[in-house]
């Protein structure tokens, strides 16, 4: 097999399409989209050439990465082609969880679908595994949901897991869904994060800056640059920093909402960034110096130790969380803009109805709503 050749046909006009030019062996293939890798980049639906320019950077090392791992092109048998009549319920959900370990899915919610789908196969009976999915009643689905009655939480998120694996089964053996999609809901109570008030913020931060300076930062960052902990402010390295240690750039693969992020770094946070990133690499990790970035629950770790100590001292309450400095900076912008559109681009969220759920979660947005109706003297 020949070295694939992989390149960017781009052009300074906005109205020609540009797109990522891959060879392998005598195949050639354009891609002008990430849509074959489950990716939302659309570089021809940008409204100027940098952001475009961007775009197909990131397109190119996504299929770069893709075609290194044996992802792409994807190979079909031609040979057998499995069908839902001549395919197992176990093997069903071994190619659901197979396909999720393909996409560009977080590690911790990967594990988290393996691991629901080792109890559903433990759960059910041989006959029923080695059966055609579509004699799989809704009653054994919703007994094996009821071993996650400890809350309804607990039980919402494993009927969720569940729907994404049968989900996936769906995708190229259709098959009666209402087995899952029938099951029972339970009412889960929402995690509250609460804000902090502006003397709590700088308490906090300030008793952090002496104990803990890399959670410092991280909750700085959090605040300041609306980013989240675990999943953008943890994996920050030096070539995420751009403009003279004015914003951070982040690609569709690296935040959740699957688009290209930038982010302004406010004046308080640069100090502290330029401090970490003067002796770096481009590709070493802010947090580490090192390429490896801190295992996922380095924070959340550094976090529970922490709090235990500024929950004794009267710093901090019960439910302020790691998560609370982004919560209390997406008040804060609300309050003072009041545009949605804005606090929906610095939150990063890929749908407005995911804002104003952000919102109401945290009883802000209903509140400025009764204001205006509540009856007067």
């Amino acid at each position: 097999m020949s070295t694939p050749q992989i390149s960017i046909s781009n052009s300074n006009d906005l109205k020609k399409r540009a797109y990522i030019y891959i060879k392998i062996d005598k195949k050639k293939y354009k891609e002008y989209t990430g849509a074959k890798l489950g990716l939302e980049i659309k570089p021809n639906s940008c409204h100027s050439l940098i952001e475009r320019d961007e775009a197909l950077k990131t397109l190119e090392y996504e299929f770069r990465k893709a075609v290194e791992f044996g992802k792409y092109p994807v190979v079909y048998d031609t040979h057998k082609t499995p069908t839902v009549n001549n395919t197992s319920l176990k093997e069903l959900i071994d190619i659901a969880i197979n396909n999720k370990k393909k996409a560009n899915l977080s590690i911790r919610y990967v594990k988290n679908l393996e691991s629901i789908a080792i109890r559903l196969k433990d759960f059910l009976t041989d006959i029923e595994l080695s059966d055609n999915i579509n004699n799989l009643k809704r009653y054994r689905v919703q007994e094996f949901m009821n071993e996650f009655n400890s809350s309804a939480t607990n039980y919402m998120t494993a009927r969720r897991h569940i729907k994404a694996i049968f989900g996936e089964i769906d995708k190229d053996f259709e098959f009666n869904t209402s087995i899952v999609t029938r099951t029972d809901k339970r009412k889960a109570t929402p995690k509250l994060h609460k804000i902090y008030s502006d003397e709590q913020l700088t308490k906090v931060l300030d008793f952090l800056k002496q104990r803990h300076p890399d959670l410092h930062l991280c909750c700085l960052m959090s605040y300041g640059c609306l980013l989240r902990p675990h999943n953008e402010i943890r994996l920050l390295k030096k070539e995420h920093i751009k403009q003279d240690t004015t914003e951070i750039h982040l690609s569709g693969h690296e935040n959740k909402g699957k688009k290209i992020r930038i982010v302004p770094i406010p004046e308080y946070v640069q100090t502290l960034v330029k401090e970490k990133i003067n002796s770096l690499s481009h590709d070493e990790n802010i947090f580490t110096g090192q390429t490896k970035p801190n295992n996922p629950y380095y924070f959340s770790t550094a976090w529970t130790r922490m709090f235990k100590v500024m929950e004794k001292q009267g710093l901090i309450e019960k439910n302020q969380t790691i998560y609370s400095f982004r919560h209390t900076a997406a008040v804060n912008v609300y309050k003072k803009t009041k545009d949605l559109h804005i606090l929906q681009q610095l939150l990063g969220h890929s749908d407005m109805i995911v804002t104003l759920k952000y919102l109401r979660g945290l009883g802000v947005h209903n509140m400025d709503e009764l204001k205006h109706v509540m009856p007067e003297l």
